[in-house]
């Protein structure tokens, strides 16, 4: 597992570095959203180290602009307006991604049941043997057994 990134010491150049963090993620979670809405399963897949691996970023990221907010007060006002916007519009983002898992969550869901449905039919209509309330095999004894021999042999 990759060590999450360091942000540089200098708070404009951090706050620039967390965009490109977000921008990156932004950028996963736009391609997981196609892959998801396409149904996709081998698209999505590949996808998920990378996205693991840029959310621990996004992760750390924003536990060293908490953790040094005081000299995050001197950061350019434009990069930190710019940066107010990319976490709105990354959040709207978010949300709709929640929404695409949601969906095929409940899709692969509903498939399982068609699935496990169809195994419990099929299960049925191959049982030949109907046990009657003694434990016996109704119709058992009206069925003669042949043995393949002919009497006239």
């Amino acid at each position: 597992m990759k060590q999450a990134k360091t942000y540089s010491a200098e708070p404009n150049r951090a706050m620039q570095e967390m965009m490109q963090t977000i921008d990156t993620l932004r950028g996963i979670y736009t391609k997981e959203n196609d892959a998801l809405n396409a149904a996709d399963t081998k698209a999505f897949l590949e996808l998920q180290e990378k996205k693991l691996e840029v959310a621990r970023d996004y992760q750390s990221g924003i536990e060293t602009i908490l953790a040094r907010k005081d000299q995050m007060k001197t950061v350019n006002p434009l990069i930190k307006q710019r940066l107010v916007e990319m976490q709105k519009n990354f959040s709207e983002l978010t949300t709709k991604n929640m929404e695409s898992l949601k969906r095929m969550q409940k899709s692969t869901h509903r498939l399982g049941e068609v699935i496990m449905n169809a195994a419990k039919d099929a299960a049925k209509s191959q049982r030949s043997h109907v046990y009657g309330e003694t434990g016996t095999i109704r119709g058992a004894e009206k069925k003669s057994v042949s043995m393949g021999l002919s009497e006239t042999a």
